[in-house]
């Protein structure tokens, strides 16, 4: 029973076999009958306590325990110890053994645990009292709701982990949380949750809703029995009134008020140094909520904590002296023990008379560590604050390699042994951490350090240590976010009473800095980020900048010439992030953008490595050969490449292909690359670009291609639903295996190649076993995972053969069981599609690229997301005009939203800035869309110019203009495509990943309807002129027309050879106008759905389509970087403007119908004059770090310099 939880896995059991043997039915009633007897004689008939049985059976309070409870067995001297207090003899007939029913044999064998972070307990001492009356409350009583509670040190932890153990087998699940890095409620729950959900066998999906998480929880703390532990609640409450929830934390009140009212079979045990209100408020003999508060070991176990510390010397008397005046605080007595060491050689008698001149009891661990710490030399102090910034057990070397003097990193391990003598760190497995007592301490007094030292213009700290680790794993940046930086702003606010006046201290503070090394102006940047200072044009010239986040900073003309970087970040140039893979050794991914571009990054430092850029469209495939020496890259311009990936030389171009390369892997051996491509057909290459055999067979785009691990046979699977097994050596067809009702987008053998895996669009999983049997009356069998809500764009197995993880257009990733096919985690972060995914060698890590510009490193076990690099692209996504003519509004890629007043002069016309959304709700690395309303509306934000906005989150926003007043609602559960009011200005219409369009009323924010049928995404949509109708395009192929006041879907038009990307009514509502994927422009009828014309000409998809105001032109807009302007009557092409150098994005024309306007993700918006074509006139938007200077600056490698300068950075 004294394992060591933090020790143990999920899922795996911390007890030995069940043995033992407990009192029969006869020798039960044997002993009730003498116990009855002696409380009649010696007490009067009053009952003996558990304490009155361990003084007279010499038993523990723990096996008395579980002699009652009858179902755990003891030993055999027990019960004989027992029945001779009573003057009973224990024979045969009286035992029995345990009646363990199966289903509690497999909960003992196997029982559910999560013991987080829970503490080490194995070295414990005394608590049996305790110990029973928390067994009592919740195993025997079954409490909901139990409090421990006890001042700082004083071992409610250890008591919890202790009592936990010994109550195992009574719950079939266990789970531990700690808030000791104050987790906001909704991210303990959505961890609690992800746990659970999957053991009651249900899709990790988490609700939206704090109410909905609160309900999830007790429904299954109802239905199956669960002890859960929240240790260090003091954390997140009030010292002052006690008791109550600090701001923003109040919903942990109405989480234990559900749990301790509600009625359920489980148990929440809660450790806090005060108790929390709600506890207060229901525990009585009424109820089954109680509490229980640890008083100070007894002088006896207090000596044993000494014991483990060395010899000490001193009388009874003294000791006992000496443990009173500690309160037999645990912590408190093992502090003291290493001081008596050191300063008095182990004799308690010489330090009890300095204690007869300090307190007379001990009254809070806050103040001896106050003492503690004092007594410690700078460079104790300064090595404590780095475990209050790591936040985690830390090595000594990622101590020294952070401390910038080096004098103070040849002190950091004598510092560290002597924090362990003192007791003040602890020690596991080679890292060392802080107890949750001291961590706050310590955490509170660096907070408290830092706002004075800025306060007094003394910066010592500042320079010494970062606030936050902006290189460290994403959840622990968080953390120190919530826990150091954001503490220090609310105290800074409160001294200097606005962010102005803290921006112009920290300015001064930066131009004290030069070139002095250390944190200190890392420090003041990222503070300023924080506070969201406007940081364009500043002067950091000279600055040492250590541990600066820099990403999604606009630093438009900052002036870093000369500025030494060091373990500072930046956004990255990354696109829409199509394509991942892991090298053979870990330590580098590869991924392939939008742009054409493929990065390098270090797994452990996120930094860039190298970028390659050859290709021209879209890198779909990126995979690395078993050497990791050379990187083999697919794309949408139909070439491979191969590259030398320690010199970035392109050593192969292979061109045989006819269309978009969606795939590309190697051979286990490396000797051959096999390909996947539009062309229907798989290609075997050699390395040294000689195509060796072509495999046809597939109807349609072949989208991936996986060799078996013995490299005999190689899988393909396609748009024409099959999977196809080819044998390598001849190319001969061995099985097609059929089932999916869909495209089957991604295939992988298993570690072993006893299975394979497929994902289909339809959005399930399979997986196959038996495809190459021998017997051909055997058909294959398959196992389908279902979750994902949209397209399965990839899979992967662990290396161990357990997991399968998968990415889908749905936004999310799933990690699997592959056992028994269960979701085990549903990895949400993205905010778009997630394109591809790759798992590292040791099964330990998992990285994802998606089409919010991120790539994200993820923990495979746990699910923790490790780190995020974002990229950034300034590229315009969409333009919407105002009612008047006046205002454009454009959405960007990087999710800036722009309005620009409009000026017509003559033939000229030009944009200038107007407004900007509001940073405190812009977002980044987002295809938001904008709308204006049709008409100049009063609506409850005001009357004005409103604009319509989508959010990644799935909400809308309305932003009036002219007051700045911002209306936001919930609309989608994912991410929102497009947004559009009705002519009228009274509805607004979303489209969305999720396959449905929604009509809302603008003024109530209701839905009004869910349009559904479409079968997969919906990214366009257009009212009619009379706003009675709606289509729709997909990417399901389809078109369909609605009804908006019934929301019946009346027509459906098929004839797009892929995803409609764009539609639109002409004016006169007569015909409809679509464009896709397939490079076409379709005309369609609306009264009939007719299909009357097609125009050809575009050379890529066609992403945006607009009709002249008289319905006689079309503009069109595409990948092919081009604008083409048709005559709608006859369909001839008038015009072929081609100056965008990147896709152009959105069209739309002026009212008059004279000017056109364009954006593109060139960052350009355009004004062409349509009559000539010509161009009138350019705005180009700037980059994020555009004209910001670092020539002389060092700490840049190649790849960042390159980097920056594509982002606008100036190096010459």
């Amino acid at each position: 029973m004294d394992s060591n939880p933090s020790k143990s896995k999920r899922g795996r059991s911390l007890t030995g076999r069940v043995r033992g043997v407990i009192l029969s039915p006869q020798g039960w009633q044997k002993f009730q009958t003498a116990k009855q007897q002696a409380e009649s004689d010696e007490t009067w008939g009053k009952r003996f306590t558990q304490e009155d049985l361990s003084d007279r059976t010499g038993l523990s309070l723990n096996t008395l325990a579980r002699i009652f409870k009858r179902d755990l067995g003891v030993d055999r001297q027990s019960l004989e110890y027992l029945f001779r207090a009573f003057g009973l003899e224990l024979t045969k007939t009286d035992l029995t053994s345990p009646a363990v029913s199966e289903e509690t044999l497999s909960r003992w064998t196997n029982p559910q645990q999560d013991w987080d972070t829970a503490v080490d307990a194995s070295v414990f001492y005394g608590r049996e009292a305790e110990l029973t009356q928390l067994w009592q409350w919740a195993v025997s009583e079954r409490c909901r709701l139990v409090g421990v509670l006890g001042i700082g040190g004083i071992g409610k932890s250890t008591i919890a982990v202790k009592a936990a153990l010994q109550m195992q087998m009574d719950f079939e699940i266990v789970v531990w949380r700690s808030l000791a890095n104050a987790p906001p409620l909704d991210e303990l729950l959505s961890s609690l949750l992800k746990f659970l959900m999957p053991l009651y066998g249900e899709d990790p999906i988490i609700p939206t809703t704090l109410d909905q998480q609160i309900s999830k929880t007790i429904q299954y703390l109802r239905s199956r029995r669960c002890l859960l532990i929240l240790d260090n609640a003091e954390t997140i409450l009030q010292r002052e009134p006690v008791g109550q929830w600090i701001s923003g934390y109040e919903g942990y009140g109405q989480l234990l008020r559900a749990i301790g009212e509600t009625s359920h079979q489980s148990c929440l045990l809660v450790t806090s140094r005060e108790k929390p209100r709600e506890i207060a408020l229901m525990e009585g003999a009424q109820t089954l909520v109680r509490s229980l508060t640890l008083s100070g070991l007894t002088p006896a176990d207090g000596r044993a904590i000494f014991r483990q510390k060395g010899a000490f010397t001193g009388s009874e008397a003294e000791w006992q002296t000496l443990i009173h005046h500690y309160g037999g605080n645990p912590l408190a007595l093992k502090l003291v023990a290493a001081a008596i060491q050191d300063l008095f050689n182990g004799s308690i008698t010489e330090v009890l008379p300095y204690l007869s001149q300090g307190l007379a009891v001990f009254e809070d661990i806050r103040d001896l560590l106050a003492r503690q710490f004092d007594r410690l030399c700078e460079a104790e102090q300064k090595t404590l604050s780095w475990f209050a910034i790591h936040r985690e057990p830390v090595s000594i070397a990622d101590i020294r390699e952070n401390v910038v003097d080096p004098a103070a990193q040849q002190s950091v391990p004598n510092s560290i042994n002597s924090l362990l003598r003192r007791s003040l760190i602890e020690k596991t497995d080679g890292l060392f951490f802080l107890q949750p007592v001291v961590m706050q301490y310590v955490t509170e007094r660096f907070v408290q350090l830092l706002c004075i030292e800025f306060e007094t213009l003394q910066l010592n700290v500042w320079q010494t240590h970062p606030l936050l680790r902006v290189q460290a794993k994403d959840y622990i940046r968080e953390i120190q976010t919530r826990l150091i930086m954001q503490p220090v702003m609310e105290r800074l606010l409160s001294r200097f009473g606005s962010v102005a006046a803290i921006e112009a201290q920290a300015r001064h503070l930066l131009t004290q800095q030069g070139k002095k090394p250390g944190y200190t102006a890392g420090n003041l940047i990222n503070l300023l980020v924080q506070f969201q200072v406007d940081l364009r044009g500043s002067d950091f010239s000279d600055l040492v900048v250590q541990q600066a986040d820099l990403r999604q900073v606009d630093l438009a003309g900052v002036n870093f010439q000369n500025a030494t970087f060091a373990k500072s970040i930046f956004s990255e140039t990354l696109g829409l992030a199509m394509s991942i893979d892991f090298s053979p050794d870990g330590q580098t991914i590869a991924v392939g953008d939008s742009s054409g571009s493929i990065y390098l990054w270090n797994v452990t430092t996120a930094q860039l490595l190298a970028t390659f850029e050859d290709h021209i469209g879209w890198v779909w495939s990126v995979a690395f050969s078993p050497d990791g020496r050379t990187l083999a890259t697919g794309s949408s311009d139909s070439s491979i490449r191969l590259w030398d990936v320690e010199s970035g030389r392109c050593l192969q171009v292979l061109t045989e292909h006819t269309g978009c390369v969606w795939t590309v892997s190697f051979s286990p051996d490396g000797q051959q690359l096999a390909s996947g491509c539009e062309d229907k057909t798989v290609r075997l290459w050699n390395l040294q670009g000689q195509c060796l055999r072509v495999l046809k067979g597939h109807t349609q785009s072949v989208y991936a291609v996986h060799f078996a691990p013995d490299q005999q046979t190689l899988t393909s699977s396609s748009n024409d639903t099959t999977i196809r097994i080819w044998d390598v050596s001849n190319g001969n067809c061995l099985s097609v295996l059929q089932g999916h009702t869909s495209g089957v987008r991604c295939v992988r053998y298993s570690p072993d190649g006893q299975q394979l895996a497929t994902g289909c669009r339809d959005g399930s999983i399979r997986l196959w076993s038996g495809y190459l049997s021998n017997n051909q009356q055997s058909k294959p069998s398959f196992k389908v995972l279902q979750g994902h809500t949209n397209w399965v764009w990839d899979i992967a197995f662990s290396p161990d053969g357990r997991l399968l993880a998968s990415a889908s257009r749905d936004g999310t990733l799933r990690v699997w069981s592959v056992q028994d096919g269960q979701s085990i985690h549903v990895l949400d972060d993205h905010t778009h599609d997630v394109f591809a995914l790759a798992i590292n060698a040791d099964s330990q890590l998992l990285v994802s690229a998606g089409q919010d510009n991120t790539v994200r490193l993820w923990h495979l076990q746990s699910g923790q997301s490790l780190k995020t690099l974002r990229g950034h692209t300034s590229g315009i996504h969409s333009l919407s005009l105002s009612p008047d003519g006046q205002m454009l509004a454009s959405s960007g890629r990087n999710g800036t939203i722009q309005v620009w007043h409009l000026q017509l002069d003559g033939n000229l016309s030009s944009l200038h800035p107007y407004q900007t959304l509001p940073s405190q709700i812009r977002w980044t690395s987002s295809l938001s869309h904008v709308s204006f309303s049709p008409v100049s509306a009063s609506l409850p934000s005001g009357v004005g110019e409103t604009l319509a906005v989508n959010r990644p989150d799935g909400s809308i926003a309305l932003w009036n203009i002219q007051t700045g007043h911002l209306d936001q609602w919930s609309a989608h559960s994912a991410s929102i495509s497009t947004v559009l009011f009705s002519p009228n200005g009274q509805t607004l219409a979303t489209s969305n990943s999720d396959r449905t369009v929604r009509l809302w009323d603008v003024r109530t924010h209701n839905c009004l309807q869910v349009l559904q049928g479409h079968e997969n995404s919906v990214r366009a949509i257009a009212f009619d002129k009379s706003g009675q109708w709606l289509a729709s395009g997909s990417f399901d192929s389809t078109i369909r027309f609605w009804e908006v006041q019934t929301g019946e879907c009346f027509r459906v038009l098929r004839g797009h050879a892929g995803a409609v990307f764009t539609v639109t009514f002409d004016p006169s509502g007569q015909r409809l106008v679509s464009g896709g994927i397939d490079q076409t422009i379709r005309l369609w009828d609306v009264q009939t759905g007719t299909y009357l014309r097609t125009l050809s000409g575009h050379t890529g998809a066609v992403w945006t389509l607009a009709i002249s105001p008289d319905g006689r032109i079309l503009a069109s807009g595409g990948d092919d970087q081009t604008i083409r302007l048709w005559d709608l009557q006859t369909g001839h092409c008038l015009h072929i403007l081609g100056e965008h150098t990147s896709w152009v994005r959105s069209v739309i024309f002026s009212f008059n119908g004279q000017i056109l306007f364009s954006g593109s993700d060139d960052r350009a918006i355009k004004l062409w004059d349509v009559k000539t074509g010509r161009c009138i006139s350019t705005l180009t938007i700037n980059r994020l770090y555009e004209g910001m200077k670092i020539q002389g600056a060092t700490g840049l490698t190649v790849a960042q310099r390159t980097t920056l300068k594509a982002l606008g950075a100036i190096d010459h």
